[in-house]
């Protein structure tokens, strides 16, 4: 693909001009023409409910979202289910946060601890993932309670993402910032 000056700056005038923070893979995305641009924010969100059915491995809660892709980190070594929860279906009441601006992971995890709410894992995000297939392919939807250190030791979570149009599941890095797009899934404590 050949993309004239003209063309960067005009997408680097458009991201400026709207104040967009954007991950590296979905500014990749906007380059490629992956990402329709939504101007109107959803607001947070309240009582999603859910059945989480933890009766299921991580391998086949994953298979049953039927993700266009999945990254392949994301098993039950690195994201091992509770004890207590293996042979048990629960239902959640769920809520999607939105900040409408970039924010960190410890930062977007206060704000729901002050509304009595804890950061989804990885089992709940799956469950919202195959209850509401397509609200992924608005925004991508995190869940911040479930972290695995990869073999650099950067801590990476979950996240249900959309590329060319395409339902996905990938990893990112729990200490970067946010894009400000971005809704994080929180559960009710």
């Amino acid at each position: 693909m050949k993309i004239e000056t003209s063309d960067l700056q005009k997408f680097f005038e458009t991201i400026e001009s709207k104040n967009l923070s954007l991950s590296l893979s979905e500014v990749i995305a906007l380059i490629n023409g992956k990402i329709e641009e939504n101007n109107e924010p959803l607001q947070s969100t309240d009582d999603i409910k859910l059945i989480v059915d933890y009766t299921k491995t991580v391998e086949q809660a994953v298979a049953d979202c039927e993700f266009n892709f999945a990254n392949s980190d994301i098993n039950a070594k690195n994201f091992p289910i509770s004890l207590e929860m293996i042979g048990t279906k629960v239902e959640i009441s769920s809520k999607l946060y939105h900040f409408n601006r970039g924010m960190g992971s410890e930062d977007v995890i206060k704000e729901m601890d002050k509304e009595n709410c804890r950061p989804a894992v990885l089992m709940e995000a799956l469950a919202l993932a195959a209850a509401h297939p397509e609200l992924q392919k608005q925004f991508p939807i995190i869940a911040l309670g479930s972290v695995w250190r990869d073999s650099s030791g950067s801590r990476q979570v979950p996240y249900l993402g959309v590329g060319a149009y395409d339902r996905k599941l990938y990893l990112d890095d729990f200490g970067l910032d946010w894009a400000a797009r971005c809704r994080f899934l929180g559960v009710r404590k």
